[in-house]
């Protein structure tokens, strides 16, 4: 509660539990507290009856938005209050519940001003047209995407279709463009509207569904009573629907798993009496297990660990005696991250800067940019951009591109990373091995290999592995200045002052000398490298 004012009778309420949506209205605030205050048992909701409103669902709608689910709510008697809690009450659902509307939408209209049939169905959006909510003007489909501030908004989740989907009473007069905006003849709520149709449309039908209880629900708080309306889908073998589904769901809690979460000693009447208050009749089932009816409002609770969170909160968990736990568990740094800290410490107190780049890069600057011939890289199946389209197999791209982007600092610049590089593993896809590298460039007009072999000395003697460094060829380097880091037979790395071309290939103009070390001393069966790195 944010505050209360006394004197005009009001309550502001922050809720924050994006899980309850049953309870992101005024209407299912009032549910709720009824049942905590205990002023009277909540009513499981009901449907008082079939409507006269089909819905037809065209089979071209299936790749748009294939889903939709309608409910009409008679005998409401909505206030301006009650207006702002619907409106609320939609807009929390859409843009959360609904996925910014990419999910679900909610649509509310003037039942009464509604011919049956529905035809949810598609039209081309430069033909049809109707007047948007909050305008006179007759608008094309296209128009109202591009004009609208919803259309503007939302828009982009129909941009890519030639068709888009409408939704159309018997006499043809467009009811709303899903998921963008409602006509404004007959979308638009009034303190005089008595009779209310909603209806939902979304790409997932459980989403679908289950926002179409919520907002069902929610109205018949007011003394509305729900009608349901049956949707034939005609993709394929045509098969109907009748929504909405307001059957409770069933659910076990166990006492004993009760207060051993709680730590309590609750006995089995207690815990009804407390599921009682939060709105969940029960009756025993077993010795030591309650039968629970869950509201079909109540989307939230998913496993018996929710009842028992239930039982909590009417409990008031301020009641609860904390306990410390029973097993000590200590924090600490993990071993690798420890062994790569001192690493990184050491290239720090040798005059480095250490960096942080993206794991994703692509193969022109792992390949073409480092002169390095094609190898089989750990690509993604879907990028969204042409620059990060792979993981990267060794860290001296990452580090050039960052010293591409800082040319106009003040030189020599001498900076590392330790980072893991990803290499694919056999040839089965999506087998990657993962391993720890550091990669160190020192760039300046002096730079070359006995100033980048020194650094390496004082890093590897620091942790006490003894190394060699073998004369080879790379592209990426120069010839005769470029090493193999071997200890024991086994490769650890590479050195040696980087070939011109790829000095170029990265806008630079100044010597550059490097290395890469791996730490993956598993893969290295270098002892020293276990204990230090």
């Amino acid at each position: 509660m944010e505050s209360l004012d006394e004197l005009n009778g009001t309550v502001n309420i922050e809720v924050k539990d994006s899980n309850h949506p049953d309870i992101w209205s005024v209407e299912g605030i009032a549910r709720s507290l009824r049942g905590f205050l205990g002023k009277r048992q909540n009513k499981q909701p009901t449907v008082a009856g079939m409507s006269s409103l089909k819905v037809t669902i065209d089979k071209r709608v299936r790749p748009i938005r294939p889903f939709i689910a309608c409910a009409i709510v008679k005998n409401v008697r909505p206030s301006e209050e009650a207006l702002k809690s619907w409106i609320a009450l939609q807009d929390k659902m859409d843009q959360t519940y609904g996925r910014k509307r990419k999910k679900a939408s909610i649509g509310l209209y003037q039942a009464d001003m509604v011919e049956s049939p529905l035809k949810y169905t598609v039209a081309k959006p430069g033909e049809a047209s109707f007047a948007p909510l909050g305008s006179e003007e007759k608008m094309t489909l296209s128009e109202i995407v591009d004009k609208h501030p919803k259309g503007r908004e939302y828009g982009a989740i129909l941009s890519g279709f030639k068709e888009w989907a409408v939704l159309v009473d018997g006499e043809d007069k467009i009811l709303s463009l899903p998921p963008v905006i409602h006509s404004n003849d007959l979308g638009r709520i009034t303190v005089g509207t008595k009779n209310i149709l909603v209806e939902v449309t979304g790409t997932n039908i459980e989403t679908v569904h289950n926002t179409l209880k919520i907002v069902v629900t929610a109205l018949s708080e007011r003394g509305g009573q729900i009608y349901s309306c049956i949707e034939t889908y005609q993709t394929g073998q045509p098969r109907k629907l009748v929504t909405p589904d307001l059957q409770p769901g069933t659910a076990v809690l166990s006492v004993s798993y009760t207060n051993r979460l709680l730590g309590t000693e609750l006995g089995t009447s207690q815990v009804i009496r407390l599921l009682e208050r939060a709105s969940f009749h029960s009756s025993l089932k077993g010795r030591d297990v309650l039968q629970v009816r869950i509201p079909c409002y109540r989307l939230d609770i998913m496993h018996q660990v929710d009842l028992v969170e239930e039982v909590a909160i009417a409990l008031d968990l301020n009641k609860l005696e904390p306990q410390w736990p029973q097993l000590w568990t200590p924090g600490g740094l993990a071993e690798e991250t420890d062994r790569i800290d001192t690493v990184a410490e050491l290239m720090v107190g040798m005059g480095f800067q250490e960096l942080l780049t993206y794991s994703l890069t692509s193969p022109e600057s792992l390949e073409q940019k480092m002169r390095s011939p094609h190898t089989r890289l750990v690509e993604l199946k879907n990028p969204k951009m042409t620059t990060l389209t792979a993981l990267r197999n060794r860290l001296l791209p990452s580090l050039m591109e960052f010293l591409s982007n800082n040319t106009h600092v003040d030189y020599p610049q001498k900076v590392f990373e330790i980072g893991a590089c990803a290499i694919p593993e056999g040839e089965t896809v999506g087998h990657v091995f993962h391993q720890n590298v550091v990669g160190a460039v020192t760039v300046h007009a002096n730079a070359g290999f006995t100033e980048i072999r020194a650094c390496l000395d004082a890093l590897l003697n620091s942790i006490g592995v003894d190394f060699k460094i073998t004369p080879d060829t790379h592209p990426s380097f120069l010839e005769g200045r470029f090493g193999e880091i071997t200890s024991g037979g086994k490769s650890l790395g590479m050195i040696g002052e980087l070939h011109p071309q790829v000095i170029k290939a990265w806008g630079l103009n100044l010597p550059a000398a490097a290395f890469e070390l791996n730490l993956a001393y598993k893969e290295t069966g270098v002892p020293a490298l276990d204990r230090a790195c």
